[in-house]
This record gives C-alpha cells, sequence and structure tokens, in this order.
C-alpha cells in the first residue's frame, strides 16, 4: 500500500530489496523537528493507504450476520476469531499490487512486508491464510459484503473507515511522506517552499491535505506520479510530495530530483481493519500486535523489506517500536 493514490485503484510506483542493516540508529518520530505533524497524519492524512474510497456503506447481505453478532462468522454468532480456529481457514482480503508492503514473486506467490507478517499471525493461531485480491478501493465494501474475514493487509487509519469498521489498536506500520525538488534547488528547508508550485497525484492523500500544510502555495494535480515528478524535473513544479515507497521509485529514475533533507512531512499510521464490533477479534490482533512490536518483529521486517531503499536515498523512514510507537531511521 503510498504517496500511492491507491484507494482510487491507480497503484503507486514503488520498488523494495530484500537486505537488512543492523545496528541502525533510531529516535522517537515526535522528537524529530518538524513532525508536529504525525498526529495529524495519524488522524487521517493518509498516504499509501490514504484516500477514502468514497462509496457508501456496503449493506449486509440477506441472511448476513450483524458485525455486533459475530461480524459475518457464520449462524453460530461466534466470533471471526472462533471460525478462524475452528476452521483453520481464514479469508482475507487483500491488494498485492505495492511493493515492497504486499507483491506477488517471480513465482507469483504474496511475498512482501505486510505478507509476511500476516503469515506469522495466522501461524500463531494455525491457521492458512485464503487471499482474496481484491483492488483496493474495493477491500473496504468487500469486507462490508462479506466476501472476506478481515483485511489481510494494513491500511491508514482514517476515522472515516472507523464507522464501517474497527482498526486493530497497535500500527503494523508508520507511513512517512516527502517532499521531492530539483537537485539544483535552491530550497533547503520546508519554509523555502512556502509559497511554491507544488506537483502531486490526482485524488491523492497529499493533493487533499498538502494545502493546509502549505496555505500560501499552489498545487496542480496529474494523474500519474510519474507526471508529476516530470513537472519538477522540468522546472514547471518546485517541488513534488510522494509517499517513502514511491520516493524511492521516483529517485530512482529520475537523477534531477533528490529529497528536501528535512523530516518527512507528514506521517500515517496503518493497522489491520476489520468488521465491526467484533471485540474478541480486535482484542487478540491488537495484542498480537503489540506483541511483536515489543519483541522486535516489526522493526526486523522493515529493515529487511524497506529500509534497503530508504537508505540508498538518504531518506528518513519510521518503525513500529515497543508498544507500538514510532522510532526513526535515517537523516
Amino acid at each position: 500500500m503510498s504517496t500511492h493514490d491507491v484507494e482510487t485503484g491507480t497503484p503507486a510506483a514503488e520498488s523494495g530489496s530484500a537486505a537488512a542493516r543492523g545496528g541502525t540508529s533510531r529516535r522517537r518520530l515526535l522528537e524529530a523537528g518538524g513532525l508536529g505533524l504525525l498526529g495529524a497524519g495519524v488522524l487521517g492524512l493518509s498516504g499509501c493507504m490514504g484516500d477514502e474510497d468514497g462509496e457508501p456503506n456496503a449493506a449486509a447481505p440477506a441472511g448476513a450476520t450483524t458485525a455486533g453478532s459475530g461480524g459475518g462468522s457464520g449462524s453460530s454468532g461466534d466470533s471471526i476469531l472462533d471460525k478462524w480456529t475452528r476452521q483453520k481457514t481464514a479469508k482475507l482480503g487483500v491488494d498485492l499490487s505495492f511493493p515492497p508492503l504486499q507483491f506477488k514473486d517471480d513465482s507469483g506467490k504474496p511475498t512482501g512486508y505486510q505478507v509476511e507478517l500476516t503469515e506469522l499471525m495466522m501461524k500463531e493461531l494455525g491457521v492458512t491464510p485464503e487471499y482474496v485480491e481484491t483492488p483496493f478501493a474495493q477491500l473496504f465494501p468487500g469486507l462490508s459484503a462479506g466476501k472476506f474475514d478481515m483485511l489481510g493487509i494494513a491500511v491508514t487509519i482514517l476515522p472515516s473507515r472507523a464507522l464501517r469498521g474497527d482498526f486493530a489498536d497497535v500500527p503494523a506500520f508508520y507511513e512517512s511522506n516527502v517532499v521531492v525538488v530539483k537537485q539544483d534547488s535552491n530550497a533547503g528547508t520546508l519554509e523555502d517552499l512556502a509559497t511554491a508550485k507544488f506537483a502531486v497525484l490526482q485524488g491523492s492523500s497529499q493533493a487533499a491535505s498538502s494545502g493546509a500544510l502549505f496555505p500560501k502555495a499552489t498545487f496542480n494535480e496529474f494523474a500519474s506520479e510519474n507526471d508529476a515528478a516530470t513537472e519538477v524535473a522540468v522546472g514547471r513544479a518546485d517541488a513534488a510530495i510522494f509517499s517513502e515507497f514511491s520516493t524511492s521509485s521516483v529517485l530512482g529514475g529520475n537523477d534531477d530530483l533528490a529529497a528536501l533533507p528535512v523530516p518527512p512531512l507528514f506521517v500515517d499510521a496503518n493497522s489491520y481493519f476489520m468488521t465491526q464490533d467484533d471485540t474478541k477479534l480486535r482484542v487478540w490482533v491488537s495484542n498480537w500486535a503489540r506483541y511483536q512490536a515489543s519483541h522486535g518483529t516489526f522493526k526486523s521486517l522493515w529493515e529487511k523489506w524497506v529500509v534497503p531503499n530508504t537508505e540508498k536515498f538518504d531518506l528518513q523512514t519510521a518503525v513500529v517500536g515497543i508498544n507500538g510507537n514510532a522510532e526513526t531511521i535515517g537523516q
């Protein structure tokens, strides 16, 4: 999952590699200069899992149980968690088009940071995951309609989504959003871009939220991130805003561009999303996530899948630390 205009069904260009670097220095995100905007990002300035799909809540199909009586777990009225452990199978909605988070390898097998996490969760339960591939924008109505039991990937904790389902209490990953400028740009700080011309992805969270962060700037929206990057490269725009995953791809394909050497513009929290009012499932998934965070699982997998690219381009990224706190790596 960017910035990515993922909920409109337009995958962002992302890249990832499987390598890890030990001994990385880190500090809490809230201590990083310029990250006072973290709270705003967590409350809905979405990136990779960013923009609301805009579809109305899907009504439950006739005969289906309500979320409060088991969230689609069947006529027994028990928790989906009970259904999984009884049937030894979990039907999970996923979009596998966002490397390095979740994608298919050359053999077609699901892989990536998020897939490894989900499969660890299912192994804990003794359950086999059954992935239901669904375009990102359709994951939420699909969950409401009972096409799968839970999302098998984490998504941005938009308050509007919380009206339609429940998030695990501990994030599965944080997503930084980066300002990209031309290599020879005179801008060295965010203040230097106060009245700049920005290029952003059409319909993205960057397009929706950046105006509030740069009220005197102007913004032009483009159909693809490559188009937005080109605007900066040729000098028609002063800067563009991308998620850390897209930034790695954009910088890898444009030698004329560079990341502004400042902390992320804002950071999104992304958590597992499930049917509403299945308290047993939400509490267990939250407990599992908190345990993994405190034992370094999130950090280890993030360093394997994400950090190699962020280090390559000297980007700051965030790992899920103890009790779900965000900790930065880089810059």
